[in-house]
């Protein structure tokens, strides 16, 4: 006598496994080529399996993280934990480095933007979350123990003077052409992000300044 388990076992298995995992392979290469049109723009079969892949790798690596950063100012002899927080980020690399890095993030949501705006929405709206109240967010979040386990001591504090160059204005500006080129500008969202990217902005204008004009750190 089959069991419910038995059942839902065989229905993920064998042939019907694998005839799944090949509709969903052709439904991908499709979307991409929809979104991409890398065919159109003249590139051959193995540089399109690459894009592929590599833009596999990209949306995989999307992860759902939660802690604390430890971070420090001048005004501190020792670290302090940062609130807690979830993050939902892409990451640079699913097993050397599994934790948001900020300015990799805003060159991330330039693609995943053209695949799906929701996901871009979200996970900027996750970055943003984590702004405080001088404008700063911690350019590395190393959130949970996994994630720590994963990075030298040194490098775990974030000092709240060290900032990345701003890429999430680029995210925005993607972002923005896509809700047009769909028609539906999400204005409640674009209402609910604009006070903490002016709040962003204004930190780096007041705390990233160069030692001469020809100078930017």
């Amino acid at each position: 006598m089959e069991t419910g388990l038995f059942s839902t076992v065989m229905s993920v298995s064998g042939e019907r496994l694998s005839s799944a995992l090949e509709k969903k392979e052709k439904n991908f290469d499709l979307r991409f080529e929809d979104t991409f049109h890398l065919k159109e723009k003249g590139f051959n079969e193995s540089e399109i399996d690459c894009a592929r892949a590599a833009f596999s790798n990209l949306i995989g690596g999307i992860s759902y993280f939660f802690g604390q950063s430890k971070v420090i100012s001048r005004d501190l002899d020792e670290p302090v934990d940062y609130w807690p927080a979830e993050l939902y980020t892409g990451v640079p690399s699913r097993s050397f480095f599994p934790r948001g890095f900020l300015w990799d993030e805003g060159f991330h949501q330039l693609l995943v933007a053209h695949w799906d705006t929701s996901i871009t929405k979200d996970v900027l709206a996750h970055w943003l979350d984590l702004i405080n109240s001088e404008g700063w967010i911690p350019r590395e979040q190393i959130l949970g123990h996994e994630a720590r386990s994963k990075v030298p001591p040194e490098f775990i504090v974030q000092h709240n003077e060290n900032a990345n160059p701003p890429t999430f204005f680029l995210t925005m500006e993607t972002l923005l052409s896509r809700m047009e080129s769909e028609g539906r500008v999400d204005m409640e969202y674009l209402d609910s992000v604009y006070p903490r990217l002016q709040v962003w902005y204004s930190w780096f204008n007041s705390t990233q300044v160069p030692n001469s004009f020809d100078q930017f750190t």
